[in-house]
């Protein structure tokens, strides 16, 4: 890759490249370096299951990016001056940004378990929390 990606506050998207054979399917989730992320933080994984939400938060010290890897979602993603909803699925592999600051929510609309990888920049810390409540949007 050439040229760095810049992301864009309050959130951004990244289509991702996959590889697929006989073999089965394979596409790079974060390439740290190539993609402008930083280090240190935190790989995790969840799953969703049909017909449900998750998140409703935001953080101010943390981005976070996420990416279907089974399944579909819906990530919803909002500030004060602009609010979207971004399809993820393992099908058609992307990454999705959220700033700090930006509220966010992953809804599985779908019958089948959706589980998502997510990198959060900053470790999840008990005694620094960095979580606050806020619907992303209700409309969805």
């Amino acid at each position: 890759m050439s040229k760095k990606k810049n992301w864009k506050a309050p959130f951004d998207f990244l289509n991702l490249k996959s590889f697929k054979d006989k073999r089965g399917m394979l596409f790079e989730i974060l390439r740290f370096e190539d993609f402008n992320i930083p280090g240190n933080g935190q790989l995790y994984t969840f799953s969703i299951n049909p017909g449900q939400r998750r998140g409703d938060h935001y953080h101010n010290k943390k981005q976070e990016w996420f990416t279907c890897v089974s399944g579909e979602a819906v990530v919803l993603l909002s500030n004060k001056n602009d609010r979207k909803a971004i399809k993820i699925s393992a099908d058609k592999p992307k990454v999705v940004y959220a700033a700090p600051g930006t509220a966010h929510a992953l809804i599985n609309d779908s019958n089948k378990v959706a589980v998502i990888v997510s990198y959060g920049s900053k470790q999840h810390d008990p005694q620094d929390e960095d979580t606050y409540r806020q619907i992303a949007f209700k409309e969805y």
